[in-house]
């Protein structure tokens, strides 16, 4: 497929259809020896402009793109704040039947009071007003993104030649230039932006994009760099295995969030070397390849709306006509589009469930007597047992998952979905709480959940008045810092700043014990709190454990996490496949260790965890970890490596016992799915799908391909209906290779002992 012909597809089926609408898609664009990713990534530009969309591009050889804050920060370079601000502020005195000068020059405080035959005073009055409601109670943007937007707005009506100190601080703050926080903390703002904050970051601003009247955001991304190439130049950054393994996580999660996002488009433009480099290609991360890989294609031709094609001087002709989609703009339009961009990339999206269902009647049952389980557990006094699902690679785990998160949300738990990978891996406590802190929900808010679990705590109440005694139990199961920061947190609930530090400290960020004894200091605490030394593993473990006794202290139910791709385990070394071993017994709530560490124990805290279903033969027994792992740890003779060995002796005997099998795909869910899937496509773009001859039906076919195979003869044939599919498909099998690279390199990942050796 030519460049000019892809480009065709963005321009009518994207820009001027899908992303417009509000939908939001990833792509890439590999380009052929003969091309240059920079001029593709031009035009894609070139054509976002033309199209009114704000337009970014960040270039692999001179930005760290595997990193999101900096990648975040080169799109704020890129924006111009104050123009999408000014634009919004207009749109607001529109809606209100005010009026405004069109240009900004003429904007201020007493010409507008003045144009409106009003006093300068009620019009501040009004204009707040109208942010407060317009903005500030618009969850779809993070609540700090909702404050600097809010004094960006105020700043378009200030005098030019006497402007305020805090809309360039917002503006040096959202590019990362900002050097002291101190200027916009009185606006509440006081985080510099960090990983832990860019990708709601990114989010707002995309939302914020079409607030300001735009239609949206296209962004791509030139990754080029990373396998080096004639059309990177000598001053190019350098990238190591590692740090493109960390860039193809952040391009996963951009796939798998899409759904949740507005008006974006994602363009990943790269060389052919992508495919080829064994050394750091997309071989290297099989979690990014099953998004994108073309596994279920067409002999012949490929399918310009996959999320991945390859540019090349082929030419393959598509009329404008077959491109648009003849549909509304009414939400559940653009949400059928949105369904089969998620089931193009095989990701389970809360549309995908919601549209298909989830045909797994014996896990949702065993999972909600689960979440009762964990609701009773404080009272009860018991420890919730976790489950461990299997199946095989487009069976339909993931899928599950994305099921089961709707119930625990439905149910009022907070729920954290959890992708085991190079930055989590599943042996480090301390790694796998950032994540789940990360990836936690509540419905219909976006932005630091537990700043808004916290923010729901009612001082007066029985919750809370359990949770203050627990916490502050003398020899109970958790450090004094935890008990300090909650008194702390009710005594100086005025305190923002303060406050904003507790909740990070909670978070996982450091908090100091001088730190803290200075605060206990300056309010007259008449009590004392003991801090022991505690390691960064057990520190994990118990902010596990607080975080959910907070959470219902807050009027939750508790905390489910559901951790996905946890067969990467098999690709660790020998030790940390021990110590994994050991911590998906934790999580199944079958290790026997102190308190603290089996987190299930009275807190509310439950987990599921997903594994394929060839793990156990692969690994335990051809891999030979079953007997291996033991007899080395033993061979040790410490008393570190014995405790381990027990573990993973009860981790593995898990994996032998306790798996639930998903249910395959039988004929009657194929006819149901294929029915659903034919009438979305059909909403989706305006016509009515033939009947396809399916996939062989074969005990082995995944529903994956059936699905994926489905979706692509109806695009192709939408195209050109003259011309004939035929499907192929190519195996994808999972890699059980041990790499160093997934297990990184991260201070404090490691511990040197488990729970009960502490």
């Amino acid at each position: 497929m030519s460049p000019q012909e892809w480009l065709n597809v963005l321009k009518s089926a994207y820009l001027q259809g899908f992303i417009r609408r509000g939908g939001s898609a990833v792509k890439f664009a590999v380009v052929d020896e003969a091309q240059n990713t920079k001029s593709v990534s031009m035009e894609v530009g070139d054509l976002s402009r033309e199209q009114g969309f704000v337009t970014i591009h960040a270039d692999s050889c001179c930005t760290k793109v595997q990193l999101i804050d900096l990648l975040f920060k080169e799109m704020a370079r890129q924006i111009d704040w104050d123009a999408l601000a000014f634009e919004y502020v207009q749109k607001l005195f529109r809606e209100h039947q005010w009026k405004i000068p069109e240009r900004r020059g003429e904007c201020c405080w007493s010409s507008v009071a003045s144009l409106n035959s009003c006093d300068e005073s009620m019009m501040k009055r009004e204009m707040n007003a109208w942010l407060e409601g317009a903005l500030f109670q618009d969850f779809h943007m993070s609540r700090e993104f909702r404050l600097a937007m809010i004094q960006l707005c105020l700043a378009q009506l200030e005098l030019p030649d006497s402007p305020s100190k805090e809309p360039a601080a917002i503006r040096a703050w959202l590019r990362g230039e900002l050097k002291q926080m101190a200027t916009l903390k009185k606006l509440l703002i006081f985080e510099k932006v960090t990983r832990s904050n860019a990708r709601d970051l990114i989010a707002s601003l995309s939302h914020w994009t079409r607030l300001a009247g735009k239609p949206g955001m296209v962004l791509t991304i030139d990754i080029s760099a990373f396998t080096g190439g004639k059309d990177v130049g000598a001053t190019s950054l350098n990238y190591s295995p590692s740090a493109v393994m960390d860039a193809y996580e952040m391009l996963r999660q951009f796939i798998d969030g899409s759904d949740e996002i507005e008006g974006l488009l994602v363009v990943v433009v790269t060389s052919q070397a992508f495919l080829s480099d064994q050394r750091v290609g997309l071989n290297r991360y099989e979690a990014l390849k099953l998004r994108i890989w073309d596994d279920v294609r067409d002999k012949t031709r490929q399918n310009p709306f996959a999320p991945m094609v390859r540019l090349t001087d082929q030419t393959e002709k598509f009329t404008q006509g077959s491109l648009l989609a003849r549909v509304g703009s009414r939400k559940e339009d653009v949400q059928h589009q949105r369904v089969i961009e998620s089931l193009r990339a095989g990701v389970p999206s809360q549309g995908v469930v919601k549209a298909l269902g989830c045909p797994q009647p014996m896990v949702k049952s065993k999972f909600q007597q689960m979440l009762q389980d964990a609701q009773a557990s404080i009272h009860k006094g018991w420890t919730t047992k976790g489950m461990l699902i299997e199946g095989g690679f487009g069976t339909g785990k993931s899928h599950l998952l994305e099921s089961l998160s709707h119930m625990a949300l439905d149910s009022r738990f907070v729920c954290s979905k959890v992708v085991i990978s190079k930055e989590t891996p599943l042996y480090s406590p301390a790694l796998m709480f950032r994540s789940a802190i990360e990836s936690a929900e509540i419905p219909e808010k976006r932005g630091d959940v537990l700043a808004e679990v916290a923010a729901d705590l009612n001082f007066k109440s029985p919750q809370y008045a359990n949770f203050y005694e627990w916490v502050h139990r003398q020899g109970g199961e958790i450090d004094g810092r935890f008990a300090a920061t909650v008194f702390l947190y009710e005594r100086m609930v005025n305190d923002p700043e303060l406050s904003h530090r507790i909740i990070r400290f909670w978070a996982g960020d450091p908090l100091t014990d001088a730190e803290i004894k200075r605060y206990l200091k300056s309010c007259d605490a008449n009590v004392s709190y003991r801090f022991e030394r505690v390691s960064p593993m057990e520190m994990a473990l118990q902010r596990f454990k607080f975080v959910s006794r907070l959470m219902i202290a807050a009027g939750y139910s508790g905390w489910i996490l559901l951790i996905d791709e946890a067969e990467i385990i098999g690709r660790y070394s020998f030790k940390q496949r021990a110590q994994s071993y050991a911590e998906l017994a934790r999580w199944l709530g079958r290790l026997e260790a102190s308190s603290f560490a089996d987190l299930g124990y009275k807190s509310g805290l439950a987990a599921v965890m997903a594994l394929t279903d060839d793990f156990q033969s692969a690994i335990l027994d051809e891999k030979g970890d079953r007997e291996k792992v033991p007899e080395k740890l033993r061979e040790t003779g410490s008393e570190t490596d014995l405790v381990l060995s027990r573990q993973a002796e009860q981790g593995m005997r898990l994996i032998e016992c306790e798996r639930i099998p998903l249910v395959g795909p039988y004929d009657q869910l194929v006819e149901e799915i294929y029915h659903k899937i034919r009438s979305i496509h059909g909403a989706a773009y305006g016509w009515e799908p033939p009947q396809v001859p399916t996939i062989e039906r074969l005990s082995s076919t995944r529903m994956r391909e059936y699905v994926k195979g489905w979706i692509t003869e109806w695009d192709l044939t939408r195209l050109d209906p003259t011309q004939k599919v035929e499907i192929e498909l190519t195996e994808i099998r999972q890699d059980y290779s041990e790499d160093r690279e997934l297990e990184g390199d991260q201070e404090g990942m490691l511990h040197p002992a488990l729970s009960e050796s502490i």
